[in-house]
């Protein structure tokens, strides 16, 4: 039985889905379907698909001897504290995987992908933002939300710290480190950067399509549904693949895709990008530290009285 050899353990929204896309068709790559168990973010229990090495393992079972690399991509696990500790403890020499962005356009689109996932109800970033501190004391909390953590946006983009915790668990040799603006200006050079830290020749990729781009629901009440569905629906889930043996039946995902549409993020104003810089400045001047990076450009405000995220 093949085992998980390296592992995309985030951050969210930083490129994860298209690079494991491009490593999942590799020839001698298998990536777990569904890419993120989130099995060893025992913190977080409610995003873990997978709860037993024996489920976690199945994830891998069709996995050949032509695979020589492994892997799963569950994104929180940078962010998680009991993770990576855990990933080593099951296996040592795992190779992690980590990808990084302006901690600004990552709370903005982590706001975004919440509110889809029905965890946040706020859908102004400014307003979500400004809740921060009354939801660490338990107060204003969406109705449906799974953990508060996860709504905790300036924690969330202090990548410094989690890359800081990540580098003393694992130690630097065992990280590699991608930074969004580069896999997004130079994907090729940065696809073979990470094939060579896996130990795998090029497979001559050079087309590199865009992946999960920024979504939202045509019917709010349909996509909360969807998301997050009444109980009866995820035991009888539970019950069906207990039975069948099955990881995943997405039983909803057909009528999450009629519900699903492709949509620009509304701009943040520079009044907020100047206090989401200000409120990561430490942070980022931490993570420039740690990887050897100039990062003082993801801090600067523009002229303009309103600016737009551009990234997916």
């Amino acid at each position: 039985m093949k085992r998980p050899n390296f592992i995309i353990v985030g951050a969210p929204k930083c490129g994860t889905t298209a690079l494991s896309e491009y490593l999942r068709a590799h020839p001698n790559v298998f990536v777990s379907d569904p890419k993120e168990p989130h099995y060893f973010a025992e913190d977080f229990d409610l995003l873990r698909i997978t709860k037993t090495e024996a489920a976690y393992h199945q994830l891998f079972a069709k996995a050949t001897s032509e695979h020589a690399a492994v892997g799963e991509a569950s994104t929180g696990y940078l962010y998680s504290r009991a993770a990576i500790p855990k990933i080593l403890e099951y296996e040592p020499k795992m190779k992690l995987i980590v990808m990084l962005r302006n901690p600004i356009e990552l709370v903005h689109a982590w706001h975004a992908q919440r509110y889809y996932a029905a965890d946040e109800d706020e859908p102004d970033f400014e307003r979500a933002w400004r809740l921060r501190m009354e939801r660490r004391e338990g107060r204003s909390l969406p109705r449906r939300y799974r953990h508060a953590e996860l709504l905790d946006y300036e924690a969330f983009g202090k990548l410094g710290e989690q890359v800081e915790r990540a580098f003393g668990v694992a130690g630097k040799e065992k990280v590699h480190v991608i930074l969004f603006d580069d896999f997004r200006t130079n994907t090729k050079s940065e696809y073979e950067k990470t094939l060579r830290f896996l130990g795998l020749k090029s497979d001559g990729r050079t087309e590199f399509p865009r992946v999960n781009e920024n979504r939202t629901h045509r019917f709010r009440v349909l996509g909360e549904f969807t998301q997050r569905p009444p109980w009866p629906i995820p035991q009888l889930t539970r019950t069906i693949k207990a039975v069948t043996g099955f990881q995943r039946l997405r039983i909803l995902e057909p009528v999450r895709e009629l519900n699903r549409q492709r949509e620009a993020r509304a701009p943040i104003s520079a009044g907020l990008r100047a206090e989401l810089a200000d409120s990561f400045r430490d942070d980022v001047r931490l993570l420039g530290q740690l990887i050897g990076r100039d990062l003082s450009a993801w801090l600067a405000v523009p002229n303009p009285a309103r600016v737009e995220s551009s990234a997916p």
